[in-house]
């Protein structure tokens, strides 16, 4: 009777197995697969707001429109996220409208669906970023969880990036809500623009829980505040010239 040969070890066998056995590890090859992060500034300003975020657990920016510092934001998330050595596993998106005293069940779809036209410009930057499939990927394993702020009551965000854009419209109650919600090995990166507050409710920039943080909070010393203005806006110089008209 010939002896059966012995198949050889395969070491893709092997993850195949590892990654049914323990989902984690899927997640991270999905991570250390995105496309490279290459940020570059285009100003001293952008740079110090990337080193800030390197250095403070909480950032607090607010600025005009144009100045880069959503997408700063998010290539930083990004960038922190596939490093390894930092031990974040997830990246929570909070959508920039939502309280908890606003209504979103009258929108079609399930909680993800009906949080998606609020999450568009966010998702345009990731997709510049790494791609809109790579972005899929990682909502689809979980690794970049979409949130409202008024689902955050309760939640500790533990080993995690938060991203909150659009942040001047959160009530005072609603950003120390979130603020509160900070764990272990965890950064919040908070960003707004206080000339562009769209929540009827607060009216002045005073009741804007991002101007209350930045004010209250910018002598703590793991809380990093930085402000950008016109100055620094590098889209279109046109934004500058509207601004001033407006």
């Amino acid at each position: 009777m010939a002896k059966r040969k012995k198949k050889q070890f395969d070491p893709e066998d092997e993850l195949i197995i590892q990654q049914a056995m323990n989902p984690e590890l899927s997640k991270f090859k999905d991570r250390i697969q995105m496309p490279k992060i290459k940020l570059t500034f285009r100003n001293q300003k952008q740079s110090d707001y990337a080193a800030l975020i390197e250095e403070k657990q909480i950032i607090l920016s607010y600025g005009p429109a144009g100045t880069g510092k959503s997408f700063i934001g998010i290539a930083k998330a990004l960038e922190m996220l596939q490093d390894g050595n930092r031990n974040f596993h997830k990246i929570h998106i909070i959508t920039p409208a939502i309280e908890s005293e606003e209504r979103i069940g009258f929108l079609p779809g399930d909680l993800l669906e009906k949080l998606h036209p609020y999450l568009y410009s966010t998702y345009y930057l990731i997709d510049k970023l790494i791609g809109k499939e790579c972005r899929q990927r990682l909502i689809n394993n979980g690794t970049i969880e979409p949130m409202g702020l008024g689902f955050l009551r309760g939640v500790n965000v533990d080993n995690a990036i938060l991203i909150f854009e659009e942040s001047q419209n959160a009530s005072i109650t609603s950003m120390k809500t979130l603020l509160t919600r900070i764990g272990r090995n965890s950064k919040f990166i908070i960003s707004g623009d206080l000339e562009q507050i769209d929540n009827e409710k607060l009216k002045v920039r005073e009741n804007s829980g991002l101007y209350h943080a930045m004010t209250k909070l910018k002598d703590i010393k793991d809380i990093g505040t930085i402000e950008f203005t016109k100055d620094e806006i590098v889209r279109n110089p046109l934004i500058s010239n509207i601004l001033e008209k407006f």
